[in-house]
């Protein structure tokens, strides 16, 4: 394998128990392993983990023999991965308490800013992991009102879903991302659930109802969405037909944010 040139290598109480804990619940590999050592493997993430024995004997990399609950005291590790919700939602449904739950940071580097999401957890032993993915902010249509109106129906849970053109720059994927309003002064974390292409003319009466605007009917939504797309297809120079492609995807909402 190709080694990172900066690995950390944990001292663990139980190494069996940790193991679990990184390959069952975070999805780490092992990439080998030996009766008290184990290389372990998320992405581009290595980590090696080592049975801890007390007292020190002769070359042992303890530093003291004052090792206690937690361990790695004043330090965590930064884990970055394109998607985080996997992760978070396995700890969840574990009952895997949070250190620090979900929240949105901007992180100056130079003149860039770095605009993510993360949440912090402990591992078996104490040490620190924080998850990290970079986040987009979106907002509905391209007008205040129409902003604000869509994102105060996803805030009362009318709408759990939207749909938007099939472009040549348009990116699918599923995961975290936040909704706000028009001024960006509220903000929704959500996750994409759902992602699916169809057609204008093969939209569902399901699908219009999970949008939940107006009456909630088929014929309200093609009505309002090919008047938006007429326009939305002006910018590329091209025209509005009933078999333009369109992706539906449906959502919840996971966390309101201050």
């Amino acid at each position: 394998m190709d080694f990172n040139c900066l690995i950390p290598e944990l001292r663990v109480f139980n190494l069996e128990k940790s193991i679990q804990f990184y390959t069952q619940i975070l999805g780490f590999k092992i990439e080998y392993s030996r009766s008290d050592f184990a290389m372990l493997v998320l992405g581009k993430c290595q980590i090696m983990l080592q049975q801890l024995t007390l007292p020190s004997q002769i070359g042992s990399w303890n530093v003291t023999d004052d090792m206690t609950y937690p361990l790695g005291r004043g330090i965590n590790f930064q884990i970055i991965l394109p998607d985080i919700s996997k992760i978070y939602f396995t700890i969840k449904e574990n009952n895997i308490k949070t250190f620090i739950d979900l929240i949105i940071s901007d992180y100056k580097e130079n003149n860039i800013n770095n605009h993510v999401l993360e949440f912090l957890v402990q591992d078996p032993d104490g040490y620190l992991l924080r998850f990290q993915q970079d986040i987009e902010d979106w907002h509905f249509g391209n007008d205040k009102k129409t902003a604000n109106k869509l994102f105060d129906l996803v805030l009362a849970g009318d709408k759990i879903a939207t749909s938007y053109l099939l472009l040549k720059d348009t990116k699918l994927s599923k995961g975290f991302s936040v909704l706000t309003n028009w001024d960006k002064t509220k903000k929704i974390l959500v996750l994409t659930t759902n992602i699916y292409i169809t057609t204008f003319n093969g939209i569902s009466a399901e699908h219009a109802s999970k949008e939940g605007e107006g009456n909630k009917s088929l014929d309200f939504w093609k009505n309002a969405h090919k008047k938006f797309f007429s326009k939305e297809l002006k910018k590329y120079n091209l025209n509005f037909n009933e078999n333009a492609k369109v992706v539906c995807e449906e959502f919840k909402v996971v966390k309101v944010l201050s």
